[in-house]
């Protein structure tokens, strides 16, 4: 926010209009000068890479570049999942930002001859599996403290209670402290894309009974042209249609990426979701679903409201109603999520009524002495009042208490359990019953699992029959209670070969060279990736054949060719698909309007096969002369024959 500068001898002024704040300055001289007051802007809606196979950034990068760019405060509202919200709010207070938490769910309709039918799923011929994505998408935010955190988890527990997409039923959609902007993607946003606000305002009836004053409308503009999500023309209908239902409007952005530029990104990731390649001749994402500024949320807000008819500087409004919803959604990561402290059952839980929880847990340790025959052991003992000490300091007796109980609990059902990982250090472990082994005979250290300078809560891994696994939830539900009770997703990561084979048919890449490219790479993350052409000697040749053929094993350069043919398409080229090869005499003389005037030409360390690579657009494809090293073979082993064929019948 732009602040008023103070000038000597200078009379400032500040008038609140309905429009916009502004400032007037009055000079010595008596010129006025008129300065606009730039509010803030909170996006609303936020997505990361939590969000599968949809955001295209990471909760730090989302949270650093809010801070950079001098927002206060930010959401976050992954799809169907709420994993990602411990990172976010520990990097948003990293950065300085205020954290607002939420999610974006598939809600079914409430009219139920409309509802998705659970019969039949469709499967295609050749095999796979269709995504279905017509379900309407709403973006809910927790507002009210604890009251709006738990009902945010409550009804993506509902959405996720079936089998299946997620789909939240309408029956469950109730929860308090609760904001609902609902969005382009949504049955309201939808109607009003097909030009039926009848229709929008029959299904907002059943919302604004729900939610009332919590309920919004969310504009989005993306620059795309038309009617759908995304377009100017839909934002200014929502706007429009907001203020003729009374209804308070926000503005957002839909971020899927931190930084501009990270379009073709998102249209690998859509591909990859949807499991179809990309066409660049289909509409694209148009790279403006990034995490601007506050300026120029502006922009785009001016252009929304005057569009939708009303002067530019109800802009300003529109930011102030943002700005508004986003000062409502107050929930506090410390006090209302419990980030940084740890919550144990109650003592009276695991046996601890009368005394406290460490003398019990001291009382169990000697029991467990004398029952396995170390009484007369000082070794022993002076080990085990040294892990007490270190438990008591922490005030983690409660926690060994309930563990030990869990494993009573399944030993007595005839579960077979044991301990794992470094907890098997612990004596006092092994004296509960937790773990078998003996750590001071065979020399196990206890300061691997826990010591007074580990401030963390250590973990305690058990492993159980698998068979018998709901079993063991079951006892532990019955022992403490469903609502001291939660199960943990471990969210999955990209591969490196899975992330090759997805993004390469995603790209439209020969099956064969994907398989070639993954398998030359270990077992690593997807993250490794640029690491490992670096260092690993094995990788030197899908690193030389990147570099050498000027981008053919690239899949950058091969998105870049693709998004340089659309518009060689758009030019007027008549060349077919893949259009604007440069060795072509059909392409430069004939298309006057196609970019593809030049072109260089690169020989592979590899095969020694020459390629011609167009300058204006990266395109190269296959077109390749063989040369005498190669024996007359090119890349996948076609015979010099076949190379000479496919060369003459591209040039005729």
């Amino acid at each position: 926010m732009l602040e008023p500068l103070s000038y000597r001898g200078s009379k400032i002024g500040l008038w609140w209009g309905w429009e916009s704040w502004e400032l007037m300055f009055e000079s010595r001289s008596g010129s006025r000068v008129r300065e606009v007051r730039v509010p803030g802007f909170t996006h609303l809606r936020t997505v990361s890479g939590f969000s599968l196979r949809y955001g295209a950034s990471h909760p730090e990068r989302l949270a650093e570049r809010a801070g950079e760019r001098g927002m206060d405060a930010l959401a976050l509202t992954d799809r169907d999942t709420l994993a990602g919200t411990v990172r976010f709010a520990k990097a948003c207070a990293k950065a300085g930002v205020r954290p607002l938490f939420g999610a974006e769910l598939a809600v079914a309709e409430p009219e139920p001859g409309r509802a998705r039918r659970d019969g039949r799923r469709r499967t295609p011929v050749r095999g796979g599996a269709f995504i279905d994505e017509s379900t309407p998408r709403v973006t809910f935010l927790a507002r009210d403290g604890a009251a709006g955190w738990a009902g945010l988890c409550g009804i993506v527990t509902a959405a996720r209670q079936g089998d299946g997409t997620p789909l939240l039923p309408w029956s469950a959609n109730r929860a308090d402290g609760l904001t609902v902007l609902l969005g382009p993607d949504s049955g309201v946003g939808r109607a009003l894309a097909a030009g039926r606000p009848d229709r929008a305002a029959k299904l907002l009836a059943p919302w604004r009974e729900v939610y009332g004053d919590a309920l919004r409308l969310e504009a989005v503009w993306h620059g795309r042209t038309g009617t759908g999500p995304g377009s100017l023309r839909l934002a200014a209908r929502t706007v429009g249609f907001a203020a003729e239902q009374r209804v308070r409007p926000v503005l957002s952005n839909a971020v899927r990426y931190a930084d501009p530029g990270l379009g073709p990104v998102a249209d690998v990731l859509d591909a990859a979701r949807r499991l179809v390649p990309i066409d660049p001749a289909k509409e694209l994402d148009s790279g403006e679903a990034w995490l601007k500024d506050a300026g120029g949320m502006l922009g785009v807000a001016e252009r929304v409201v005057e569009a939708a008819g009303f002067g530019r500087g109800t802009a300003h409004r529109l930011l102030e109603q943002t700005q508004a919803t986003a000062a409502e959604c107050l929930v506090d990561p410390e006090d209302d999520l419990g980030i940084g402290t740890v919550h144990f059952p109650e003592p009276h839980l695991v046996g601890a009524d009368r005394r406290s929880a460490q003398r019990v847990l001291a009382s169990r340790a000697a029991a467990g002495m004398l029952r396995h025959g170390y009484a007369g052991r000082r070794a022993y003992w002076e080990r085990m009042h040294d892990e007490l000490d270190v438990i008591a300091h922490h005030g983690f007796a409660t926690y060994f208490l309930t563990v030990a109980q869990v494993v009573d609990d399944v030993r007595a059902r005839g579960i077979r359990v044991a301990a794992r990982g470094s907890g098997a250090g612990s004596l006092v472990n092994h004296l509960l019953g937790i773990a078998h082994a003996d750590p001071v005979e065979h020399g196990l250290l206890m300061e691997r699992f826990l010591s007074k300078r580990r401030l963390v809560l250590p973990d305690i891994d058990i492993d159980v029959e698998s068979a018998r696994r709901l079993e063991v939830y079951r006892a532990i539900i019955g022992r403490f209670g469903a609502e001291r009770v939660a199960t943990v997703a471990m969210p999955e990561t990209y591969r490196v070969r899975h992330a090759i084979r997805d993004v390469g048919a995603a790209l439209s890449l020969d099956p064969a060279e994907i398989d070639r490219l993954a398998k030359s790479f270990p077992h690593i993350r997807a993250r490794d990736a640029r690491a490992a052409l670096d260092e690993l000697p094995e990788l030197r040749q899908p690193a030389g054949e990147r570099s050498a053929t000027a981008g053919c094993g690239s899949w950058s350069r091969r998105w870049t060719r693709s998004r340089a043919g659309s518009r060689c398409i758009r030019a007027g080229c008549s060349c077919p698909t893949p259009p604007c090869c440069p060795v072509r005499r059909s392409c430069r003389p004939a298309a006057r309007g196609c970019p593809c005037r030049s072109s260089t030409r690169t020989t592979s360390r590899i095969s020694g096969c020459s390629s011609w690579t167009c300058s204006a657009c990266g395109c190269s494809r296959r077109w390749r002369t063989p040369s005498r090293r190669c024996g007359g073979r090119r890349g996948g082993g076609s015979t010099w024959t076949r190379c000479r064929t496919a060369i003459r019948r591209r040039t005729a």
